[in-house]
């Protein structure tokens, strides 16, 4: 089992940087050697290209292995692409090695998320040793393009048979998250008229009523629907909750702005200039998560009142209202709210405590691939070896305790979703 992650991990299927001359090359050797396995498990696959949205190719890989009948069905998630693995300095171990040391496996992708992927196939490898057959279906909807938040699981989704149960692989640390938040990313783009900063003084102090016009400055104006924003995390903070995430989750982050004079166009300038010239501008992205009892539509609502205030209270804003762009660059995840009463969280209780792991369940503080079945109003959970806090950066690992606990937990906990009945050898 550890050697069938490192396997994994040795593939280069970092699928973000337009440059990465690994990638296509590595994400078809993962893929073919995922194909490999499933035929091996005597699991039937297919794949397809996921719609394009990027500088590269996406494969989708499907695998099904028929029930005998009786029992409910699942669909295991995961994504095979990584994050780029950054400044190599940083990683005291070769990203790429699968290495295992100190009782970790060391690697990009341990934690996020070829880990969940690798103890999801273990995990039916087991039950099939063990000589039982499952009642229900399982099948795996293994895409390469989350980390470029793609079509590949929403098309699984659409196009392959409904499952009654998900679950997404993601690292919980093996906690049983059954929710998880929403996700919207938005722009705001404001404009001004440019003005030479030599008039700067006459847009601070009142002159005379044929003066030049001194200029609107677009930055500026920015700041005040910043302030704003700022105040109404702040009040959402204090006024808003969820019992299976932490207080304060549901934040407005302001995560870029790009301000100048000669306008703008798609968030970024166009133009290159210096200060001497007053901003005619100004772009602001926020990422906003809120809570999975909350909608997008109120979300929007409450942000765009905000936006109105500060615009009824300023002459300029007033007549020149912002521009909105919600669901920027496809980031707009909807939230997860799996019945807490729904049987399956008592089978991952008990599976976790047949293994003595003191699993909690919450919130994942994080979105995944599991918003798009949640969306079609299908209920999962995220579950998986490894630790978020590890994602995304050097010296990513999972230990192998971990790793090797969540495969049979997800083992035991299938069995026990599906139904089974052992062969008569």
């Amino acid at each position: 089992m550890v050697d069938f992650l490192s396997q994994l991990i040795k593939f280069k299927t970092a699928s973000q940087n337009p440059k990465d001359e690994f990638y296509p090359t590595g994400i078809k050797d993962c893929i073919s050697f995922l194909e490999k396995t499933f035929d091996q498990m005597g699991i039937k696959s297919k794949k397809w290209l996921a719609k394009p949205m990027s500088f590269a190719e996406h494969p989708v890989l499907f695998g099904a292995l028929k029930g005998i009948g009786g029992g409910s069905s699942v669909a295991l998630n995961g994504h095979i692409d990584v994050v780029p693995v950054g400044d190599l300095s940083a990683w005291s171990h070769d990203p790429w090695s699968g290495e295992t040391s100190d009782g970790k496996i060391w690697g990009r992708g341990t934690a996020d998320m070829k880990g969940g992927v690798s103890a999801m196939i273990q995990a039916l490898k087991i039950i099939q040793k063990c000589d039982f057959e499952l009642r229900g279906d399982v099948f795996f909807h293994l895409v390469s393009d989350e980390e470029v938040v793609g079509f590949g699981s929403r098309q699984c989704v659409e196009k392959l048979p409904r499952p009654d149960f998900v679950i997404v692989t993601e690292p919980t640390n093996l906690n049983i998250a059954p929710v998880e938040g929403g996700l919207e990313h938005l722009r705001i783009e404001i404009k001004g008229v440019e003005s030479h900063a030599a008039k700067r003084f006459a847009s601070i102090y009142p002159q005379k009523k044929d003066a030049k016009d001194p200029g609107i400055n677009a930055i500026e104006k920015g700041i005040k629907i910043i302030k704003a924003i700022q105040e109404l995390e702040n009040d959402w903070a204090l006024s808003k909750h969820h019992p299976l995430l932490p207080p304060g989750f549901n934040t407005i982050l302001p995560g870029y702005i790009a301000g100048g004079p000669g306008g703008g166009k798609d968030g970024k300038l166009i133009m290159i200039s210096n200060p001497g010239t007053t901003p005619s501008y100004c772009a602001i992205e926020y990422n906003i998560f809120y809570y999975p009892h909350e909608s997008i539509d109120e979300i929007k609502n409450e942000i765009e009142n905000c936006i109105s205030c500060v615009c009824e209270s300023d002459s300029w804003l007033k007549n020149n209202s912002p521009k909105l762009t919600w669901q920027l660059r496809n980031i707009s995840f909807p939230p997860v709210n799996t019945d807490s009463n729904h049987p399956i969280l008592n089978i991952f209780k008990k599976s976790c405590n047949n293994l003595a792991c003191s699993a909690k369940v919450e919130g994942a503080n994080f979105v995944c691939d599991l918003a798009w079945y949640s969306e079609n109003g299908i209920p999962g959970v995220v579950f998986g070896p490894g630790d978020i806090s590890q994602a995304h950066s050097p010296n990513e690992f999972v230990t192998i305790d971990n790793y090797l606990k969540s495969v049979a937990i997800l083992a035991l906990s299938i069995l026990e979703w599906c139904g089974y009945k052992e062969k008569i050898s």
